[in-house]
């Protein structure tokens, strides 16, 4: 039984997978505008680069407040 289970579930999986080969849809205004032409790097870089000084200034905030916190501590 446990073994039927798992193959229908299997035949499914298999079967909605396929579908989603059947047809390429059209490109949409993303992939024209900024695939094509080249600026989906820089949206990647400005991204990254936001991402990284987010990151590096919660860090150095973190920093500061547990030394904060020791400082109240004494």
């Amino acid at each position: 039984m446990r073994t039927l289970h798992r193959l229908s579930a299997l035949l499914i999986g298999t079967l909605a997978a396929a579908g989603t080969f059947a047809q390429q849809p059209a490109p949409d205004w993303l992939e024209e505008t900024m695939y094509h032409s080249g600026k989906i790097n820089t949206v990647i870089a400005v991204v990254s680069v936001l991402f990284i000084g987010l990151s590096v200034w919660l860090f150095s905030m973190d920093r500061r407040i547990k030394k904060m916190e020791q400082e109240l501590k004494k």
